[in-house]
């Protein structure tokens, strides 16, 4: 647009008019003028650039949505028998893309499924320990598999609390602990198994499914527990009390369990009572608790919507820190002693720093679909409350976690990285059911092991850029 009025000039950008200053030709620019030069063309690119990005960012979002409706769209026509089977798998399987460029890669040659234990969807869980052991938790019953020997099966000797609704947690190296919440809601099991192919004198035999199977033993330690119901306020809107998440310190000093909105911390020698803290809950129980691999006298806790530190050696008991991020699993690595790895709802996985907790390090995203360290500027849509993911502890180089739509990553957990997406097989009957992933380093080759109701695979896992 020309200038209609004389002595001034218009600017298109600011869209106003500008008075015409009388200086000679010969005069040097000032340095207000050219930043406002400057300021205007950054302007302009970053205009541009937003434009540019905005439509890819839509684009890939309509297609996205497209995938996602038309897969929905065939599995109800085969749950409702509408469409076969076989025509439902081949339309959802031509959608998923195959071909990732990946520096992690699948050896089929040391690939083998388990035998399924249960024909129900709820209570499974499964663990690949360091030391080549595969831990199922089916039902509230424990299976054991040896990686050296995939095809026979172990179980605990009978006991009276078998089948009862408890809580479990097991670190990749360690023992696994066990918490059960007894019919009088007033005492409390606390179980530590102890896994080994070497005998010893308070060890006990495994029963296994095959007389071919070789020996293998276990050692328990068992004590019952018995609460002060007098000091617990029940939060549950049933009116109930309901057994939580459980854990152990790293230095085997102490173990913590969760009882509706109370944590109970004991001393893991003498199985004497610490303190027992009142959180803030939710709905009926915590989500998850972790010790600090630092200290032992920090512990972790989240809600879902708010985590929390406490250090229990404080005497009025309060929290030193509070962090308002949505978190439903903290997982503690040993390499960063500050760092903490928390997933959520929206199935994004946040590296933080709990000495600048505002903004996570590193961000793992499992909706993007390309690089996740541009996911940040990608909101999630998903909302899984189930979603759990896995690290190799021992060399804390990978994290595995699988979407609500059977797709299972596999990040570089030091840069974000994804190293590899792979599709899981697409179940028959529970297709809603979360699919569930473990991965470790036995015998420091990494082992990733993919869980379903209907399906257990254990299959071996090599990276280019590590071990060749």
């Amino acid at each position: 647009m020309s200038s209609d009025i004389p002595g001034f000039y218009f600017d298109a950008i600011q869209q106003r008019y500008y008075r015409i200053l009388p200086q000679s030709s010969n005069a040097v620019p000032s340095a207000r003028l050219i930043n406002d030069r400057a300021r205007q063309e950054q302007l302009i690119s970053k205009q541009l650039d937003l434009l540019r990005s905005s439509k890819k960012i839509s684009q890939r979002h309509k297609e996205k949505r497209r995938l996602n409706k038309s897969r929905l769209f065939l599995l109800r026509q085969r749950e409702y028998g509408q469409t076969s089977s076989e025509f439902c798998h081949d339309n959802i399987r031509s959608n998923f893309f195959k071909n990732l460029p990946s520096t992690c890669f699948l050896d089929n040659s040391l690939s083998f499924s388990l035998p399924i234990h249960s024909e129900s969807n709820v209570n499974y869980e499964m663990t690949i320990t360091s030391t080549g052991q595969c831990i199922q938790l089916i039902d509230y019953r424990l299976y054991l598999h040896l990686l050296e020997y995939p095809i026979y099966s172990y179980q605990l000797q009978p006991n009276s609390i078998d089948g009862y609704r408890s809580s479990y947690f097991i670190d990749s190296s360690s023992s696994l602990m066990s918490t059960t919440l007894l019919n009088d809601e007033n005492h409390v099991i606390i179980r530590f198994l102890q896994f080994s192919s070497l005998s010893s004198h308070h060890s006990l035999n495994m029963l296994s499914n095959n007389s071919l199977a070789p020996k293998y033993y276990y050692e328990e330690k068992c004590q019952t527990i018995e609460l002060s119901s007098s000091l617990i306020t029940h939060t549950s809107p049933l009116m109930i009390k309901c057994s939580g998440p459980c854990c152990y310190s790293k230095s085997f000093d102490h173990f913590a369990f969760n009882i509706n909105n109370y944590l109970y911390i004991y001393n893991l020698e003498t199985f004497q009572k610490v303190l027992s803290l009142r959180v803030p809950i939710r709905r009926v129980t915590l989500n998850d608790i972790k010790f600090s691999n630092d200290n032992s006298n920090i512990i972790y806790t989240t809600n879902g919507h708010l985590f929390q530190q406490w250090d229990i050696r404080q005497s009025n008991r309060l929290c030193s820190l509070r962090i308002p991020i949505l978190c439903s699993t903290i997982k503690c690595l040993q390499t960063k002693f500050n760092c903490i790895l928390t997933s959520s709802f929206d199935e994004r996985i946040n590296l933080i720093d709990l000495r600048m907790p505002t903004k996570p390090l590193l961000i793992y995203d499992m909706s993007s679909s390309s690089s996740p360290s541009s996911s940040s500027s990608s909101s999630s849509s998903s909302n899984n409350p189930h979603f759990s993911f896995s690290i190799d502890i021992n060399t804390e180089n990978f994290i595995a976690a699988c979407s609500q739509y059977h797709i299972l990553n596999i990040w570089d957990l030091k840069s974000s990285q994804l190293l590899n997406r792979l599709r899981c097989p697409i179940p028959e009957r529970f297709v809603h059911t979360l699919t569930k992933c473990s991965i470790a380093c036995a015998d420091k080759m990494p082992v990733l092991g993919i869980s379903h109701p209907e399906y257990c695979q254990i299959t071996g896992m090599m990276n280019k850029k590590i071990f060749c």
